[in-house]
């Protein structure tokens, strides 16, 4: 299967409802996932173990709705939007991008970018694109570097005021990522004195 139909048949079982065999079936042994730095997991098992556990605490799946797909190469953006409700009766609705990268017929990375959207390319009959608008339009909008960091156990999700939209809460007893320190200019910079 090339890319494309792997998306096609990992967003069709996500669409079921099937999400953690979905993962379980797509995704390579050592599997990177995350959201942001302190939401990363290492291997497929530690994904599907904390899948199973959100899933455990799921009463009703309202809505499962794929928005919009971009293929690019070997990296694919899905767009869904999750409504959930916990078994304490919150609802958790999750609008987000999924930047996946595959290699050899498996999924290797797996970037969650909550609130983003596809932006559908932009048409316009007067004007050809140049060489390198057409060169940027061929990468995936999310396309960004992974940062490796120590994953963190999830508490249930809370509402954010300005949207009311749900957002995952963090843990506090989860390792936390090792810091790097600030790297400094060798020279002073430029100017007056």
């Amino acid at each position: 299967m090339n890319v494309q139909q792997l998306v096609e048949a990992l967003d069709a079982r996500i669409l079921k409802g099937d999400i953690v065999g979905a993962f379980d079936q797509f995704a390579a042994d050592n599997c990177v996932t995350w959201s942001n730095a302190p939401d990363m997991t290492r291997s497929k098992d530690q994904k599907v173990e904390i899948l199973n556990w959100f899933f455990q605490n799921i009463a009703t799946v309202n809505r499962i709705e794929r928005l919009a797909l971009q293929v690019a190469g070997d990296v694919t953006e899905s767009q869904f939007v999750f409504d959930f409700v916990n078994s304490q009766g919150q609802p958790l609705v999750y609008s987000e991008v999924i930047r996946r990268v595959w290699k050899d017929g498996k999924m290797v990375e797996e970037q969650y970018l909550i609130g983003q959207t596809i932006d559908a390319p932009k048409k316009n009959a007067a004007k050809k694109p140049s060489k390198k608008e057409a060169a940027q339009d061929d990468q995936p909008a999310a396309a960004k570097p992974a940062v490796v960091a120590e994953p963190k156990a999830v508490k249930p999700a809370t509402q954010s005021p300005k949207t009311m939209e749900t957002k995952p809460v963090k843990a506090a007893s989860a390792p936390k990522a090792d810091k790097k320190p600030a790297v400094k200019a060798d020279k002073p910079k430029a100017g007056r004195k």
